[in-house]
C-alpha cells in the first residue's frame, strides 16, 4: 500500500510542475510579442518626432525583448536539468538569467542617462509632441497589460520577477514620456524631453538593484 501511494505522488508532482511551466512560458510569450511589436513602432515615431525619450524607451523595450528571450531560454534549460540533475537545485540557470537581466537594465539606464545629458547640452530645434504623447500613451497601455499578466507569478519566481521589473520600468518610462510630451506641447519646454529621460534612467537603476542583489544572494547561497 505504501509503495502504491509513493508511486501516486511521483506521478502527480511532475504534472503540477508541467502545468506551472506551461503557464509561465505562455505569459512570457505574450509579453514578448506585445513588447517587441511596440518597440518597432516606438522607434519609428521617435525618429519622426525627434524625441530622445521615445528613442530611449524603444531601446529599453528592445532590451526587454532580449531579456524575455533569455528568460524563455533559461526556463527551457532549467527544465532539461530538472530531469537529469535534480540535486543541483534546478534554478541556477534561471537565477543567472535574472542577474543578467538586472545588469542589462543598469547598462541601458546608464546609456539613456548619458544621451540625456548630451541632449541637455545641445537641445534640438523642434520636438513633435503630439505623436510623442500618443505613442507614449499606447505604450503605457501595453505595459499595463504586461504588468497585469506577470505580477501574480513574479512574487515566487525570480526569473519572472526579472521580466516583471523590466515591464514595470517600461511603464514608468511611458509615464515620464507622457509628462514630457505635455510639457513640450503646452509650455514649449524642449528640455523636458531630456530631463524626463534622465529621471527615467534613475528609476530603471532603482528597479534593477533589488533584482541584482537577490540574484547574487541566490547564486552564492549555500545549498
Amino acid at each position: 500500500m505504501h509503495h502504491h501511494s509513493a508511486s501516486c505522488v511521483h506521478h502527480t508532482i511532475p504534472t503540477g510542475q508541467s502545468s506551472q511551466q506551461e503557464s509561465k512560458v505562455r505569459l512570457l510569450l505574450i509579453a514578448l510579442v506585445l513588447i517587441c511589436s511596440f518597440a518597432v513602432a516606438e522607434l519609428s515615431v521617435g525618429l519622426f518626432s525627434h524625441s530622445l525619450a521615445l528613442l530611449a524607451d524603444s531601446g529599453h523595450l528592445a532590451s526587454d525583448c532580449l531579456a524575455l528571450l533569455l528568460a524563455l531560454l533559461a526556463n527551457w534549460i532549467a527544465q532539461r536539468h530538472r530531469s537529469h540533475e535534480p540535486a543541483l537545485g534546478n534554478h541556477w540557470v534561471e537565477v543567472l538569467a535574472a542577474l543578467i537581466n538586472g545588469l542589462g537594465l543598469v547598462a541601458i539606464a546608464l546609456w539613456i542617462g548619458w544621451e540625456a545629458v548630451e541632449r541637455l547640452q545641445s537641445p534640438p530645434i523642434e520636438i513633435l509632441s503630439l505623436p510623442m504623447l500618443a505613442t507614449a500613451s499606447v505604450g503605457l497601455g501595453v505595459n499595463s497589460v504586461n504588468i497585469f499578466l506577470l505580477h501574480k507569478d513574479s512574487h515566487h519566481d525570480l526569473n519572472l520577477r526579472g521580466a516583471f521589473l523590466h515591464v514595470l520600468a517600461d511603464a514608468a518610462s511611458s509615464i515620464g514620456v507622457i509628462l514630457a510630451a505635455i510639457a513640450v506641447w503646452a509650455l514649449h519646454w524642449i528640455w523636458a524631453d531630456a530631463v524626463m529621460t534622465l529621471f527615467v534612467s534613475g528609476l530603471i537603476i532603482i528597479s534593477a538593484t533589488p533584482l541584482i542583489i537577490q540574484s547574487l544572494n541566490a547564486l552564492f547561497a549555500k545549498p
